[in-house]
């Protein structure tokens, strides 16, 4: 079972640089061209100022586009609001912009967890509340929702329940989509207790306990 994780584990990340690649080759390469060749064009008729103007503008547009591209990107390696607010803020600014996308209603608790972990915690943290976050928004059906991030001097208990129409844990064993698998080895990579809970009818529950390190072991 472990080997077999660990193969679909690889194919998944392997599957995400095909796509980064692609995403970077036809998007972002394809605006860098526009830009270029704008440029080009300005440059081969100098004496023609409206034109050149008109390159111009069509350069700063491009150029806008290319710049949210490599933000969208950027932000599927590591969110950006993680360094622009700090983990809490940026859990909930993901948490109220999925919501606002959606008919669900959310209650969301986060205690303050700035600084309590390193950078790349981080962002396992982070990708696991938005991959549970995600599925209730795409999957659930739910018309109620609820996020909690508790902390305490001993540990971070992380509760994500749903009212929608569950599933039966037994039958998805052996064919857990890509978004599962990373919730469960992120929660592995952090040392943290995972569980999750799903009855047909009854909505879902993802359970995460994660033990803090003593204050003398950060340093």
């Amino acid at each position: 079972m472990q080997q077999a994780f660990s193969k679909q584990l690889i194919e998944s990340q392997e599957t995400e640089r095909k796509r980064i690649a692609a995403e970077l080759h036809d998007g972002l390469g394809q605006s860098l061209i526009i830009i270029c060749n704008r440029a080009l064009l300005s440059l081969n008729a100098p004496d023609n100022h409206e034109r050149a103007i008109a390159q111009l503008g069509e350069i700063a547009t491009a150029t806008s586009d290319a710049i949210a591209e490599v933000k969208e990107i950027s932000y599927n390696l590591r969110p950006y609001q993680l360094d622009r607010l700090g983990l809490t803020k940026a859990l909930e600014a993901m948490v109220s912009a999925l919501a606002e996308s959606c008919h669900i209603k959310f209650n969301v608790e986060i205690d303050e967890l700035d600084s309590v972990f390193s950078k790349t915690d981080e962002i396992n943290l982070y990708r696991i509340i938005q991959e549970s976050v995600n599925n209730i928004v795409k999957h659930s059906g739910a018309t109620e929702a609820a996020v909690a991030v508790k902390k305490n001097s001993h540990n971070i208990q992380i509760t994500i329940h749903d009212n929608g129409k569950g599933f039966n844990l037994a039958e998805i064993e052996g064919r857990r989509g890509i978004g599962l698998i990373g919730i469960s080895e992120r929660a592995r990579i952090l040392g943290a207790k995972h569980r999750i809970h799903s009855v047909p009818g009854q909505g879902t529950t993802v359970g995460i306990k994660l033990t803090l390190k003593d204050a003398s072991d950060e340093h």
